[in-house]
């Protein structure tokens, strides 16, 4: 009976995936094609794209929820409102790449609650990071990372700050070596 419930959960989320168009991210394309036109040559093919609002955020945990030994996922799913993702396979992007800051960003930044947090150019790769605050809540996170590779971007919204908070706490060895972890 239960094996039935879930299957017809999933069944429904598919459904509603493709009646909502959350396939698609259109303003994730925008910054994939402003990159694009930066680099002449430089092609991006889909991997993938999704865009999750309220409801299938709310679907996705309660599949999750529904799933066995998935307490930890579920947890964190928990404080996320809206997430978009879109993955590209890069193809003839040089090491010498010199891009600027997608306009889309740009226009984020030229409201007073997003800033930009992280910014690294190198050989081969480009990465901005902004985020929107709201009093001391991190409320926002718009990320565009591009290498020789892969050009990825993620835009999430939900009360991250408490998301990040919990990573953080129960993942405290990452990116520490073997004899700083704490067991």
């Amino acid at each position: 009976m239960r094996s039935g419930k879930i299957a017809t959960i999933i069944g429904f989320a598919v459904l509603l995936t493709l009646v909502s168009g959350c396939l698609w991210a259109p303003e994730l394309d925008r910054v994939r094609r402003d990159i694009e036109r930066q680099i002449p040559g430089a092609e991006f093919k889909k991997e993938i794209a999704l865009s999750l609002g309220p409801v299938t955020m709310g679907l996705a945990r309660l599949i999750v929820k529904l799933a066995p030994d998935t307490e930890e996922a579920a947890s964190y799913l928990r404080d996320v409102s809206r997430v978009k993702v879109a993955v590209y396979e890069a193809e003839n992007v040089p090491y010498d790449v010199d891009l600027r800051i997608p306009r889309d960003l740009e226009k984020l930044l030229e409201k007073d609650d997003w800033e930009l947090v992280v910014k690294t150019r190198d050989k081969g790769e480009a990465v901005w990071i902004l985020c929107r605050v709201e009093g001391d809540r991190l409320k926002s996170l718009y990320v565009v990372a591009l290498d020789n590779d892969e050009l990825v971007l993620v835009q999430a919204h939900g009360n991250l700050d408490r998301l990040f908070e919990k990573a953080m706490r129960d993942h405290t060895d990452i990116g520490l070596p073997a004899e700083a972890r704490v067991d």
